[in-house]
């Protein structure tokens, strides 16, 4: 999908989905020309997760970046990268729980399993991130 696409799709816009290739949150899509390139499903799951652990999270783009970091490091344990996560992440208030949540609990749940980590349902590390 071109760049447009992506946008639509993940509610990130295009200037932000650019800015977050240039600071290496968001791998580059493939070149298909000069100025174009296609992006995928991987990629539109990288937005929302960027999207959850700066808007639901509160983390800094600095922790998120650390995060990335580590959760793309298939040598990083996933304690480290849990932990990563969660040093940013305010506690949860009574009543915050919405769609954005349980969001984000899916994606943290797909990111985990792609990892191929096994981590116990409603485990405090998954639950902060």
């Amino acid at each position: 999908m071109r760049i447009g696409e992506l946008s639509r799709r993940s509610g990130v816009p295009v200037p932000t989905i650019k800015f977050y290739v240039r600071e290496r949150l968001l791998p580059a899509g493939e070149l298909t020309s000069p100025n174009q390139a296609d992006y995928g499903p991987d990629h539109e799951r990288r937005l929302r997760l960027i999207r959850v652990l700066l808007e639901v999270g509160g983390l800094s783009l600095a922790a998120i970046a650390e995060v990335l970091e580590a959760a793309d490091d298939p040598e990083q344990p996933v304690l480290r990268v849990l932990g990563r996560a969660a040093e940013g992440v305010p506690p949860l208030g009574e009543g915050e729980a919405g769609p954005e949540l349980e969001q984000a609990r899916e994606d943290v749940a797909e990111l985990l399993r792609r990892r191929g980590w096994q981590v116990d349902e409603g485990a405090s590390a998954a639950e902060s991130l």
